[in-house]
């Protein structure tokens, strides 16, 4: 441990250029800020282009009742890190046949403004799951109707978002 004391790799001095130094915050003065790069060299139409979105059910067919499990896969298909800016504050919302987490009523969101990061060629892995119910009021809920439902995911970019996007059916008989 003495080695490296004694040999300056520690040495922090503002008039080295090859010394790292600190700001009054403690942060290198050195460090890429990726999120700036990103926005300033990829324009926000490739950004929404370069993520994917995949969204698996566990089954195609459930038993009335049965809660549903599925999987949301993210993947930035760029060598470089991709930032989205999203138009709420969740970076990505699931609905089934329309309805928002299973929810009849509106969804009430705060009007701002979200960052949804990846590193280069990141996979960002969720699991949720539904109950099989639909939210009609604020204390009911009803189980779905038998037959062919829609569950779909997506990024609610402020613009470019029509790929980020995707949805799979199951049946409940």
């Amino acid at each position: 441990m003495r080695r490296v004391y004694d040999s300056e790799a520690l040495r922090r001095d503002d008039e080295d250029p090859f010394s790292p130094v600190e700001n009054d915050d403690g942060a290198s003065r050195n460090h890429v800020n990726w999120t700036n790069v990103s926005h300033a060299l990829v324009p926000q139409f490739l950004r929404s282009r370069a993520i994917a979105v995949d969204v698996q059910t566990s089954k195609e067919r459930y038993e009335p009742g049965e809660e549903i499990h599925f999987g949301v896969t993210f993947y930035n298909r760029l060598p470089l890190p991709v930032t989205i800016v999203t138009a709420t504050p969740k970076p990505w919302e699931w609905a089934v046949d329309g309805n928002p987490e299973g929810s009849e009523l509106p969804a009430d969101h705060p009007d701002e403004r979200s960052l949804f990061r990846f590193d280069r060629s990141e996979r960002k892995r969720f699991r949720r799951s539904w109950s099989g119910r639909v939210r009609v009021d604020e204390r009911e809920w009803q189980a779905a109707e038998r037959g062919e439902h829609t569950l779909s995911v997506g990024i609610d970019a402020v613009h470019g978002a029509e790929n980020l996007h995707d949805e799979t059916t199951f049946r409940i008989e």
